[in-house]
């Protein structure tokens, strides 16, 4: 676990809806859409506590960064610990997306159903019904995104003094939608966040394999040579 330090700095954008694009090499995702629709808030009230512990679950990722005997990562997620934490935190940025794009399961099926509903239209109905389809396509491709009716796949958040540093902790997107930039657009919108408030000492709390993104995103070693340190000494009762 080590400490990145945000040595860049970027202007403050207030576009919330964006599109999150796969790399034309990943095959992995192949029969999945190459772009989608995302919806990016940093409203509290857009957060639910349970979409966001079953995010937590989805990405294997604790909230203690050690357990009471000091040595295993906790996994179960504290939902009183949770609230407090997220209403305590000076920045929230949640990601959201249609429900059919993010579980790789889904998000095939759906295509998959898409294309036998149009077949059977083209052979049964002709070329009214294929522009029928279509339109229905088209409707459900276009039907605005809101966090009310999309589902919570990334999310980031970061305290602060209000003055002089902060840190970014628990930065998280689902594994079907990792590598199409989610995680760079959730660290971007903290630090314009934080930096608008001239904020620009900005710490990022990670593990030794996460060093590689949050270097990608601008971060680098502290110039003082200083590293993180957990207290793991058990309390006296």
């Amino acid at each position: 676990m080590v400490l990145a330090v945000c040595v860049g700095n970027s202007s403050l954008v207030s576009m919330e809806l964006r599109w999150a694009r796969r790399r034309k090499s990943d095959n992995a995702a192949s029969a999945l859409p190459r772009s989608i629709p995302i919806y990016i808030s940093t409203l509290k009230k857009d957060i639910n506590l349970e979409e966001l512990r079953n995010l937590y679950s989805l990405c294997h990722h604790s909230c203690n960064r050690l357990s009471e005997n000091g040595s295993n990562v906790e996994k179960i997620v504290d939902m009183k610990k949770l609230r407090r934490a997220i209403s305590r935190s000076d920045v929230v940025v949640s990601v959201f997306c249609k429900p059919h794009h993010a579980d790789v399961d889904d998000a095939v099926l759906y295509s998959e159903e898409e294309s036998l509903s149009s077949s059977l239209y083209h052979s049964e109905f002709g070329r009214q019904n294929k522009d029928e389809s279509s339109l229905g396509d088209l409707f459900q491709n276009v039907l605005p995104l809101t966090p009310s009716n999309g589902q919570l796949v990334g999310f980031g958040r970061a305290y602060s003094d209000y003055g002089l540093t902060a840190s970014i902790h628990d930065l998280m997107v689902l594994p079907s939608l990792q590598r199409m930039g989610i995680g760079k657009l959730i660290v971007n919108r903290i630090v314009r966040l934080l930096t608008s408030r001239d904020i620009y000492d900005i710490a990022a709390l990670c593990f030794e394999d996460e060093r590689p993104f949050f270097k990608a995103c601008g971060f680098g070693d502290d110039r003082m040579g200083s590293t993180t340190m957990m207290f793991t000494k058990s309390l006296e009762a």
